[in-house]
C-alpha cells in the first residue's frame, strides 16, 4: 500500500515506489536464492538508468569487464586480467591516471585491496569520493570474489534494504493474493517442507483433513484419478487442495492444466489448489505446461543463506504466545535464542557438506520446533 500524500509528485514517488516493491516481492519469490541478487541488481541498475542516476558507459563496463588484452602488471598484488581492466577504465574520463596512482602509491593500493572486506574500506587518495557505480567498477577489476557483497551493498545504497535483507515472506502474505484461477505453486528444495505452511493456514481457517474440506494427494502411482476427484468436489464445494510431486505425473499435467483452467471461473470462493514440484535438473527435462506456471505464485522454499536470514528464518517459526507459554519467562526466551542461533550456524554450515559431523544432516524446523518442546518440558519440571 502506497502512502497518500496531498502533493501530486510525492505521491506519484510513493505509487512507483511501492509498485516496484510489489514487483520485486512477486518475483523474488519464485526465485532460487543464486538467482535473487542477478534480478536485485538488474531492477537496481534499470532504476537507476531511467532516472539518469548512472552513466550506461560505465554501467556496460560493469557487465562486460572489456578488459585490455597482453597488459602485464607492473604490481604484486593484481594479475594482468585485473590490470588489463584497469587500463580499460583509465580510458575513461572518470578514471584517467587510475592506473598512474595505483603504479605511485603502490603499497597504499595494496593494503586496500589485499583487506579482508575492500567493499566496506574507503577507497585510497581522491578515488573515495567517486559514485558508488564507479566504486563498483573499480572493486570489479581489483577483486572480483568480492563483487557479491560489492553489489548487494550497492542495492542496498540505492534502493533501501528491505532489497537485499533476505527475509521470507509470511505463507499467509501469499495466499491472500490467491484465488480460484490463482493456485500456489511451491518449488521444492530439499530439507524443506511446504505443506506444514498450507497446514497450518488451514488449521486456523477450518480447512482441515478432519473437516473434510482439506485433501492432500501425493501424486504417481495411479493417484491422478484420486487428485481428479479431489479438485472436481473441492471446486464445487470449497475446499482445499493439495497436489504433491506433480513432475512425477507427465502425461497428466495436460489434464491438471485443462481442470485448473476449467474452474479458474463459477467455483465456490474458498476453494484453492496449491501445487508442489522439483525443479528440473536441465531445460530439456521441464515438463510443467506453461498454463500451470503462468497462472500459479510461485514460491520457492530454500533455506536462506546468511546468519541474518538463517537467525531470522529460525526466529519465524514461533509467535508470541509461543514465547509467553513457559512460567519461566526470563530464562525460556535466553535459551529458545540460543537454540534459534544455533540452528542457525549449523544451518548457515550447510554448504560445507559433512565436514565436521559424521554423515551429512539437513538441520530442518522440525528439529528445531522438538528442541523448543524439551526445552519447555525441562523448564517447567525442574525447580532448578
Amino acid at each position: 500500500m502506497a502512502d497518500k500524500d496531498e502533493n501530486l509528485k510525492v505521491r506519484v514517488a510513493n505509487l512507483i515506489d511501492a509498485i516496484t516493491y510489489a514487483v520485486f516481492i512477486y518475483t523474488s519469490r519464485g526465485l532460487f536464492e543464486r538467482d535473487k541478487l542477478i534480478f536485485t541488481s538488474q531492477v537496481a541498475f534499470l532504476v537507476l538508468l531511467m532516472k539518469k542516476e548512472i552513466n550506461p558507459t560505465e554501467l556496460d563496463f560493469l557487465l562486460r569487464f572489456p578488459a585490455r588484452p597482453n597488459c602485464k602488471s607492473p604490481v604484486d598484488f593484481l594479475n594482468d586480467l585485473s590490470w588489463g581492466g584497469i587500463k580499460a577504465l583509465a580510458d575513461m574520463d572518470e578514471f584517467r591516471n587510475l592506473d598512474r596512482d595505483i603504479e605511485g602509491s603502490a603499497k597504499r593500493w595494496k593494503k586496500f585491496v589485499e583487506s579482508e572486506c575492500p567493499e566496506k574500506e574507503k577507497f585510497p587518495q581522491e578515488w573515495k569520493n567517486k559514485s558508488a557505480l564507479q566504486k563498483l567498477c573499480m572493486m570489479r577489476a581489483f577483486r572480483p570474489d568480492r563483487m557479491t557483497y560489492a553489489t548487494r551493498n550497492f542495492v542496498e545504497e540505492k534502493l533501501g534494504s528491505k532489497y537485499v535483507e533476505g527475509r521470507t515472506m509470511e505463507f499467509a502474505k501469499s495466499w491472500e493474493e490467491s484465488g480460484i484461477g490463482t493456485p500456489i505453486f511451491f518449488i521444492l528444495s530439499p530439507g524443506v517442507d511446504p505443506l506444514k505452511d498450507v497446514e497450518a493456514l488451514g488449521k486456523k481457517m477450518g480447512f482441515t483433513w478432519d473437516s473434510g474440506k482439506f485433501h492432500n494427494v501425493s501424486l504417481g502411482q495411479g493417484q491422478e484419478i484420486v487428485a481428479e476427484k479431489a479438485l472436481d468436489m473441492a471446486s464445487e464445494q470449497g475446499h482445499w487442495v493439495v497436489l504433491q510431486n506433480i513432475h512425477l505425473v507427465a502425461k497428466w499435467l495436460a489434464t491438471l492444466d485443462k481442470k485448473l483452467e476449467k474452474y479458474s471461473e463459477g467455483s465456490h470462493e474458498d476453494y484453492r489448489v496449491y501445487i508442489s514440484a522439483e525443479p528440473a535438473p536441465t531445460v530439456e527435462a521441464h515438463n510443467i505446461p506453461q498454463g500451470i506456471l503462468e497462472a500459479s505464485i510461485k514460491i520457492t522454499n530454500e533455506p536462506p543463506t546468511g546468519m541474518y536470514a538463517n537467525l531470522h528464518k529460525a526466529l519465524d517459526n514461533f509467535d508470541q504466545d509461543t514465547l509467553e507459554m513457559c512460567a519461566r519467562e526470563n530464562e525460556f526466551k535466553s535459551i529458545l535464542f540460543n537454540l534459534c542461533y544455533f540452528h542457525a550456524v549449523v544451518g548457515e554450515r550447510r554448504k560445507f557438506g559433512p565436514q565436521g559431523w559424521n554423515r551429512p544432516y539437513p538441520f530442518n524446523v522440525g528439529d528445531l520446533t522438538i528442541s523448543c518442546n524439551v526445552l519447555f518440558n525441562y523448564l517447567e519440571a525442574n525447580t532448578k
